[in-house]
């Protein structure tokens, strides 16, 4: 019985060594683009150039363009 209790403890401190509290500021640099889990980066750039083209504008990408794809 004291061995479980020790490993349910020793499981119970890892986890809570994983979370973590940010502050509002903090969060400002959390947010950026370059802190978003992405697989592949290419792919990402090429689906928000798609995207403004299809939908005849672009917004908040970083990017300018019309629908006619001629950026």
């Amino acid at each position: 019985m004291n061995a479980l209790l020790r490993w349910l403890l020793a499981l119970a401190l890892l986890s809570l060594a994983g979370c973590a509290t940010t502050k509002a500021w903090e969060r400002e640099f959390l947010a950026r683009p370059e802190m978003a889990p992405d697989d592949d980066p290419d792919r990402n750039a090429l689906r928000q150039h798609y995207l403004g083209t299809r939908e005849g504008a672009v917004g908040g990408f970083g990017g300018g363009g019309g629908g006619c794809g001629c950026n």
